[in-house]
């Protein structure tokens, strides 16, 4: 920096040389104007002399020579000495009370070649040493009465002799104050910008190479503080704008570990780049997705990459095995390029739920096709034999109308236990729960009231056993249905001579409805399925009376009250399903 920063110090030199020429340019500009003015001096003292030599000559004709005399007395702002000289008879008239000095220079060598040299008129503007002034010398030859006379005239020009003295002092006085002001500005520059400059540019040059918290020098004043503090504002800027880039990276990367489709950025030797924590827990379990380490493209998608071209998308699905699951993955890869270098961005979006939602849309529709296909099947041909005349035989009239009766009846149970079930999803994503206080022994004796025709018809005791007294938040409708589901599952499907319905406070505070039956139980492999919908354990016993969404319609009432249901069984000797409700106690 000292070296190239040494171009500062011409910066005052050169004000200083300017101010130096611009003195001898005024310099020469006042010869000029000098030797201008004198030169109209004497062009307007030629006009003068004129009729002054004109008077002279009238008056020397006419020997007036009183006249010449008075003339010659008159004073003017300037010093002056005249003399009329006749040639061969000498001098005839010369001013009177004139300088002395003035009459002895009139009479120097000097001034007597001056005007020797002047043969014919002239006026000449010259300054005298020794005088130390600008004079005017005029000399003129002219006839009179036959008589040849020589006018000699000199005369200082004081106020000239001052304008140009005191001119010349003030470039003087300014050349001086130019030669200092180039060397206050030399020295200011040496010591109040320079220097400066130097430490100022060392504490930057730290910045520069990443020292970000490194001090930044500030003069105490001169244009350099304000420049310091220009670059320590924006230093600070910097750090704001680096910590702001480092957050925002922080927060883009939360932002794709947050993603559930898996992020992967392949360069060009097909190895993966940056990845977020989805695409670790899918093809590198156990890896730190921190980890700044280029792992192995997955073979899984090596062919979709190596198929995408620069000028779009390409999109596949495939299968992988993760641990013990297999998914369904969509692939979405575009390729781009960044400092030269090719990169391909891919996004996968598991389909497995998705799939599976498909393949239940499916299942429900063939189950609830299915089940409305036996009603209506009923109401059809009952529909017909009434059209082919049955209503005129007694015996087929009252079958007809019990066939559709009975079928009309299941197809409404089945409807109203499908909207049911819909509202409880409903009611449990909109988050829905204007709980009153509900009492368990109310909810149990309503659903064995309920139910007991229907077990008395199938031969089967239903008892209500112990409940404790207590009052908790939920909906005695939906209850007392959950409880009646479970009870007719025992009525159609176990086999029992005898069903318990009872509820118990357990030591969490959940009150836990029970449904008791000693019939066959179930089989282990079923466990995990009853409480799908539309779900019907095959039995021929019960000749499948169900519709398969009574036991789903128990889940959702038990998760609609924030609670479980499960089942303890054990073939051949019963069954017994458990309602937990959180009691809020």
């Amino acid at each position: 920096m000292a070296r190239r920063d040494s171009v500062l110090l011409f910066i005052p030199a050169l004000i200083g040389g300017i101010i130096i020429v611009s003195i001898f340019l005024l310099d020469i500009q006042l010869a000029n104007f000098q030797e201008t003015y004198f030169r109209e001096v004497a062009d307007e003292t030629k006009r003068n002399n004129y009729f002054l030599v004109r008077f002279c000559k009238e008056q020397l004709e006419a020997g007036n020579l009183e006249n010449l005399r008075r003339l010659f007395r008159s004073r003017g702002p300037n010093p002056m000495v005249a003399k009329i000289i006749a040639r061969g008879r000498g001098l005839v008239v010369e001013t009177e009370n004139s300088p002395d000095y003035l009459a002895e220079h009139l009479r120097s060598p000097v001034v007597r070649g001056i005007f020797r040299q002047n043969e014919q008129e002239d006026v000449l503007v010259k300054y005298d040493e020794s005088l130390k002034s600008f004079m005017i010398y005029h000399s003129a030859h002219f006839r009179a009465g036959g008589q040849e006379y020589l006018l000699l005239m000199a005369a200082k020009c004081n106020s000239m002799t001052m304008l140009m003295r005191q001119t010349r002092r003030s470039m003087i006085v300014l050349t001086v104050l130019g030669l200092l002001s180039a060397v206050v500005l030399i020295a200011y520059f040496i010591y109040l910008v320079r220097s400066p400059l130097n430490r100022l540019f060392a504490s930057m040059s730290k910045i520069a190479a990443g020292e970000l918290e490194s001090p930044i020098y500030v003069p105490r004043y001169g244009l350099v503080r304000e420049i310091a503090l220009c670059l320590q504002s924006l230093t600070e800027q910097l750090k704001k704008q680096i910590v702001s880039l480092r957050d925002d990276a922080s927060e883009r990367k939360a932002i794709l570990d947050a993603m559930t489709e898996a992020i992967l950025l392949i360069n060009r030797e097909e190895r993966v780049e940056r990845c977020n924590r989805t695409a670790c827990r899918l093809f590198y379990p156990g890896a730190d997705p921190t980890d700044p380490g280029t792992p192995e493209c997955p073979a899984e998608l090596l062919e979709l990459i190596r198929s995408t071209d620069d000028s779009g998308l390409r999109s596949g699905e495939f299968r992988i095995r993760c641990g013990e699951k297999e998914l369904q993955m969509l692939a979405n890869t575009v390729a781009f390029t960044r400092d030269g270098c090719r990169y391909v961005l891919v996004t996968l979006t598991d389909l497995s739920d998705i799939r599976k939602l498909e393949a239940d849309r499916t299942e429900f529709i063939a189950a609830i096709s299915h089940e409305m296909k036996t009603p209506l099947t009923g109401i059809v041909g009952a529909v017909d034999a009434i059209n082919n005349g049955a209503l005129d035989n007694e015996e087929y009239k009252t079958r007809c109308i019990r066939t559709l009766t009975l079928q009309s009846e299941r197809l409404h149970a089945l409807l109203q236990n499908f909207l049911t079930l819909n509202a409880l999803e409903t009611m449990r994503r909109d988050g829905e729960n204007d709980f009153l206080p509900v009492q368990p022994q109310a909810v149990i004796r309503s659903s064995v009231d309920v139910c007991r025709p229907d077990a008395e018809n199938a031969g089967i005791t239903l008892v209500a056993g112990e409940c404790p007294t207590l009052e908790f938040p939920g909906d005695a409708l939906l209850l007392q249905q959950a409880l009646n589901n479970l009870i007719r599952n025992a009525i159609l499907h176990s086999g029992t001579s005898r069903i318990e319905v009872s509820a118990q406070l357990l030591p969490n505070g959940d009150l836990d409805f029970r449904v008791r039956d000693y019939g066959c139980g179930i089989a282990a492999e079923h466990l995990d399925r009853i409480f799908k919908r539309f779900y019907r354990i095959p039995s021929s016993r019960s000749k499948q009376n169900g519709n398969g969404i009574g036991l789903a319609i128990v889940k959702h009432v038990a998760l609609y009250h924030g609670g479980s249901v499960s089942v303890e069984t054990c073939p051949g000797e019963g069954a017994c399903f458990h309602l937990r409700i959180p009691t809020g106690a």
